[in-house]
C-alpha cells in the first residue's frame, strides 16, 4: 500500500496532463455519478471543487436504484475501476435505457467493454493492477477531464492541480512524523472526522481509508450542521468511552470564515471535556491542493494505522467474502 500511497504525486502529474474528453455537448439538466467506494470519492472532490462553477446540480448515487428526474437531459459518469461493480452496472443499465448521456470510467471489466464497443457516449481508461481505493485519483482526474471537455467546468482545475506537487514535497509536507504518532496513541480509539463541506470529501476519504487500510471504525459528520446536533452529544459517554473516542478537525483557507469560528469554539468545548482531538488546516493553496494535501495526509495516516494494529492494508477478506456471497445469491 505504501507504494501506491507514495506515488500520489507522480500519479497527479501524469493525470492532469492527459487531455480533456472530447464530448458532444447535450442539454443536459443534470448530472450524476455512479460509484461505489473509491470509484465514488472522486466525484466527491470535483463536485466540492466545481460549486463555484456548475450550473447544473449534481447527484452521486451509491446504489443499484437511480433517481427519477435521470433521462435524456441526464450525463452520467458511470465510475467503477474495476469495471465489475454490480451496482454501478445495474444503475448504467438504467441510465441507458432512458436514453442518458453515459460516460464510462473503469481500468476493465464489463464498464470497459461497454465503453470501447461503443455502447458508451465516450469512456476513459484506468491504470490497472491496484485496490479501487488505491487509484481513486484516477477516478477523480477522470472525472475532472470529463466535465471541461463536455465544457461544464473551466479547465482552471488544472492550474489548482499544479500547486499540489510542490506542497507534497517541500517543508509544508504532510508531517508523517506527526501521523504516525497519531496512529500509534489512536489504535485503540474510535476515530471521528469533522470537516466542513469545503473539505467534506476528505473527511470521508479518511473515514474509508480508515476502515478498509486499518480494519478500524471510524465516523464523519460535516459542520456546521453537527454543530446542531452531534455537538450535544459530547456531553454524556461514559468515562470508559471518553476513554475510546478521538476527534480529528480537518480544514483549510478555503473554510467559511464563520465556520472557522465553529471550528475554535468545538476545539475549545473538546480541550475543556479532555478528549483527545488534533485540527489539521491544509497549508494555504488553492481550494484543489488544499484537498488534496489533506488526501494525502489522512491515507498516510490509514497505513500507519494499519501497522499500528499490525494487519495488511491491502487485502479486504470480508469485502471479498460478502462478493462470493453476493455471486452464489439467485
Amino acid at each position: 500500500m505504501w507504494e501506491w500511497v507514495e506515488s500520489l504525486g507522480k500519479d497527479w502529474e501524469d493525470g492532469i496532463q492527459a487531455p480533456p474528453l472530447v464530448l458532444v455537448k447535450g442539454s443536459w439538466k443534470g448530472i450524476l455519478t455512479l460509484g461505489m467506494g473509491g470509484s465514488a470519492f472522486g466525484a466527491e472532490i470535483v463536485r466540492t471543487w466545481s460549486r463555484p462553477y456548475l450550473r447544473l446540480p449534481w447527484e452521486i448515487v451509491r446504489d443499484y436504484r437511480i433517481p427519477a428526474w435521470v433521462s435524456a437531459h441526464t450525463l452520467v459518469i458511470a465510475a467503477s475501476y474495476s469495471g465489475n461493480t454490480e451496482e454501478t452496472l445495474i444503475a448504467t443499465e438504467e441510465a441507458l435505457r432512458r436514453g442518458s448521456t453515459v460516460i464510462g470510467i473503469a481500468s476493465g471489466g464489463t464498464l470497459r467493454e461497454w465503453g470501447e464497443s461503443g455502447k458508451l457516449r465516450g469512456f476513459i481508461p484506468l491504470p490497472s493492477g491496484r485496490p479501487p481505493r488505491a487509484a481513486a485519483v484516477f477516478s477523480l482526474l477522470a472525472q475532472f477531464r470529463s466535465l471541461e471537455g463536455a465544457e461544464l467546468i473551466p479547465s482552471s482545475w488544472r492550474e489548482e492541480a499544479r500547486a499540489l506537487p510542490p506542497l507534497l514535497t517541500g517543508p509544508k509536507h504532510p508531517d508523517t512524523s506527526e501521523l504516525k504518532q497519531m496512529a500509534e496513541l489512536w489504535k485503540g480509539r474510535f476515530i471521528v472526522l469533522y470537516a466542513p463541506p469545503e473539505y467534506e470529501p476528505v473527511a470521508l476519504r479518511a473515514r474509508q481509508q480508515i476502515q478498509e487500510n486499518a480494519k478500524h471504525l471510524a465516523w464523519h459528520h460535516v459542520l456546521p450542521e453537527m454543530n446542531h446536533n452531534e455537538i450535544v452529544g459530547w456531553d454524556f459517554p461514559s468515562p470508559l468511552l471518553k476513554e475510546k473516542v478521538a476527534f480529528w478537525i480537518l480544514s483549510g483557507s478555503h473554510t467559511h470564515p464563520r465556520n472557522m469560528l465553529r471550528i475554535d469554539f468545538m476545539e475549545n468545548v473538546l480541550y475543556e471535556k479532555g478528549y483527545a482531538y488534533v485540527r489539521w488546516q491544509a497549508p494555504q493553496a488553492p481550494h484543489l491542493a488544499e484537498m488534496m494535501w489533506l488526501f494525502q495526509a489522512v491515507d498516510v495516516f490509514s497505513v500507519y494505522l494499519a501497522e499500528a494494529h499490525k494487519v495488511d492494508p491491502t487485502p479486504v477478506p470480508v469485502i471479498d467474502r460478502l462478493k462470493r456471497f453476493l455471486a452464489q445469491a439467485p
